[in-house]
């Protein structure tokens, strides 16, 4: 008797969790590509421990800020309060744009992109690239 009754909670619980999760959605839709879309870009770094924060902040803004195409600039330090799980990336920089196309042939072929790599380049361990598509709201 009582399996059963466990059973029976179960299967309503589960049906009431289908009804309130987040829906997932799948890569065909996530993948969207439209002209109501931008394509959104993160860096996040690992930034060796005597690196000039402000500098680096001051020169990505400076110099991304002035590539055309380039839009939404923010420079971000991590204020999780799950920090620990940050696995040493403490900074971000995050950045839209509005094609493929941007990204690849204005933004990574821009004089000041190669240059920021001199800049800031001595001062970081790691770094991780994460782009993704966001279709905007109507």
């Amino acid at each position: 008797m009582k399996m059963k009754l466990s059973l029976k909670v179960l299967f309503f619980l589960a049906i009431i969790n289908l009804g309130c999760s987040p829906k997932l959605s799948n890569s065909k839709t996530t993948d969207i590509k439209n002209s109501a879309s931008k394509l959104h870009h993160i860096v996040l770094f690992n930034f060796k421990d005597n690196a000039p924060i402000d500098t680096i902040e001051t020169a990505m803004y400076e110099m991304f800020g002035s590539i055309k195409g380039v839009n939404d600039l923010s420079f971000n330090k991590n204020v999780s309060s799950r920090g620990n799980l940050d696995k040493g990336y403490k900074y971000s920089f995050y950045m839209t744009f509005e094609s493929e196309f941007v990204r690849d042939s204005v933004f990574y072929t821009h004089p000041n992109y190669k240059k920021i790599g001199g800049i800031i380049g001595p001062h970081i361990n790691e770094y991780l690239i994460y782009d993704y598509w966001i279709p905007e709201k109507k």
